[in-house]
């Protein structure tokens, strides 16, 4: 049982690197392409911050966890 559950955590770490990738470079895309307004400019990179700020939070989250068993 626990094999299964690292394998899990592993698939969902991937899954969830490549949608916050994915966003990160609709958000990049978004930004050469669209709107050159200074407002739309600072949303998109704010929120390229927070999802590299929730990424790394959560895979340290994942990180201590493992360590502590």
């Amino acid at each position: 049982m626990p094999q299964k559950k690292l394998g899990l955590f592993k698939l969902l770490k991937i899954i969830i690197i490549i949608l916050v990738s994915v966003l990160i470079i609709m958000n990049l895309i978004y930004i050469k392409t669209a709107y050159s307004s200074k407002q739309h400019i600072t949303t998109n990179v704010l929120t390229i911050i927070l999802l590299v700020w929730a990424t790394t939070f959560w895979l340290a989250i994942i990180k201590h966890s493992d360590k502590k068993k």
